[in-house]
């Protein structure tokens, strides 16, 4: 196999490990019950870096198993193929749990989210005009994961993918030195 096949079967399998682990993240703490046990893990999985570790870990080994080379393009799409996988695992996950298993869930969500905003509102000494204002921008959005949101979403899951991925080819690459002979 070559290297650019075997990288976009890496990028593959791993974009498909990622986006089963959210998945497993995501209806776990859905699985448990209470709304808002499921915003709290939610919200903290979301700055766990476990795709940004697992996608270097295996980029290393890719650039050991390829003499210790690996130009940034061929770290980039491994990288961005991982990023992709995931994002339309997480997006098709996402729109199954809200439209399907869990009606209610974005009207829940919404509301704790909403609580949430107005507190902190509060703590940080916002006027009455200022909390006013931003609740009625928040109540004036859909209460519902449409297939729109979710398409949305995954353009922003992919941009923002997209950006990881520049930053781990970064770390991952290394290019041949034709000076030193």
């Amino acid at each position: 196999m070559n290297m650019n096949a075997k990288l976009i079967n890496e990028g593959l399998k791993f974009g498909a490990v990622g986006g089963l682990l959210f998945l497993l993240i995501n209806y776990g703490a859905w699985g448990m019950g209470s709304t808002n046990t499921f915003v709290s893990v939610i919200s903290i999985s979301s700055f766990i870096p476990y795709m940004i570790a697992m996608l270097i870990i295996v980029g290393f080994s890719l650039r050991k198993a390829n003499n210790n080379i690996l130009t940034f393009q061929q770290a980039l799409k491994f990288a961005f193929v991982a990023y992709i996988i995931a994002a339309i695992i997480e997006a098709v996950g996402n729109y199954v749990l809200y439209n399907f298993l869990d009606h209610d869930l974005t009207a829940k969500v919404f509301e704790i989210s909403r609580n949430k905003a107005l507190k902190i509102l509060q703590q940080v000494g916002a006027t009455d005009q200022q909390i006013d204002e931003t609740m009625k921008k928040m109540d004036a959005d859909t209460k519902q994961t449409t297939l729109k949101n979710v398409i949305l979403g995954l353009g922003l899951a992919l941009v923002w993918g997209f950006c990881k991925a520049l930053l781990i080819s970064l770390v991952i690459r290394k290019e041949e030195k034709f000076g030193d002979a």
